[in-house]
């Protein structure tokens, strides 16, 4: 079995409107076009610009959505024989044969069982020290993440463990299908607000937050699996690691101010804004921080703006009760 750049649990993913996305800017899409996916989380809209033949500029603020991207479309050299057999062998591991490392004493009997949770921190030691090229590592990494978050104890996210105790489930990894894209990508792992500073477009694909629920709230077990750095003071029983300094303005009362200042200081033709209506929420969390009336305020200042409306469906964690969600795409064709 193969790993595609999708096969990911995601608040917030895109899958499933790719094709309206595209819809929307293919009159724009033109040979040696650039299309900048500022906010890309699991990276699967960068993915599929690239097989249109689009260049892609690809940026995320999280390390563990930017070794996905290495993977999947960096530009380094790797050798799928030897990764593949790497990954044969660690799924030989048995977990329970194994000592308890930093991974199992954190996160082992809440979002793992022990065994897994041994298996994990065992593989990413291993990864640490393998003689492996910078895309080879970041394959390996890819696939340990994937792996970790499909037998994860939780509902789809790390904010909370469920409260059944977890089972042994098996650590099993897959290599990643990489393909051959028709276009190039330029891959960062920056604030977007700093990144839009540096670059030039002719596309700008904008995806941010838009509510408080933060996103390394959501991933920060993977985002500590892929850095490695082992902290050791944690924030409540979902063992949350100190991370004030990756949390996101577009999560807090702020974010129609950093939002004027991302589109005021970006250079493209076309931008184009994914927006869900989740305003009305009964929950507090995920009332939109930005108001489509401020949406439209900035952006029209850009350019011209049409709308494109779509039916999708919207995160729940359980306590939302929300009707008719809608995802909304703002094209704005700018003056520039």
């Amino acid at each position: 079995m193969s790993l595609s750049i999708g096969n990911r649990r995601y608040t917030g993913s895109k899958k499933a409107l790719l094709e309206d996305i595209y819809e929307s800017i293919a009159p724009y899409d033109k040979k040696g076009v650039v299309f900048a996916d500022i906010f890309a989380g699991t990276g699967i809209v960068s993915a599929f610009m690239l097989q249109k033949g689009m260049n892609v500029i690809a940026n995320d603020f999280l390390r563990s959505n930017w070794v996905a991207y290495q993977a999947w479309f960096g530009s380094g050299r790797f050798d799928t024989k030897k990764l593949k057999k790497i990954i044969e062998d660690f799924n030989l591991i048995d977990g329970e044969m194994l000592e308890s490392n930093y991974f199992s004493e954190v996160y082992g009997e809440k979002y793992f069982s022990v065994a897994d949770a041994k298996k994990i921190g065992y593989i990413r030691d291993l990864i640490s020290h393998i003689d492996l090229t910078e895309r080879e590592r970041n394959i390996l990494l890819s696939s340990l993440m994937y792996a970790t978050d499909k037998i994860a104890n939780t509902v789809g996210h790390f904010e909370h463990f469920l409260s059944s105790p977890p089972i042994n489930k098996n650590v099993i990894l897959h290599f990643p299908k990489i393909e051959k894209f028709k276009g190039k990508a330029k891959i960062y792992n920056m604030d977007a607000n700093r990144l839009v500073r540096g670059i030039v477009c002719d596309i700008a694909y904008i995806d941010p937050p838009y509510n408080a629920r933060q996103y390394i709230n959501f991933y920060h077990v993977l985002e500590n699996l892929i850095m490695w750095k082992k902290p050791t003071e944690f924030e409540g029983i979902s063992m949350k690691f100190k991370r004030n300094h990756l949390k996101s303005d577009y999560s807090k009362s702020k974010a129609p101010i950093v939002f004027n200042d991302l589109i005021e200081k970006l250079q493209a033709r076309i931008i184009v804004v994914s927006y869900n209506n989740t305003y009305t929420a009964k929950s507090s969390a995920s009332n939109n921080k930005i108001s489509e009336k401020q949406l439209m305020e900035i952006l029209s200042k850009k350019g011209m703006v049409t709308t494109k409306e779509m039916k999708h469906k919207f995160f729940n964690s359980g306590k939302t009760d929300f009707q008719n969600h809608k995802e909304i795409l703002y094209i704005c064709k700018t003056n520039s």
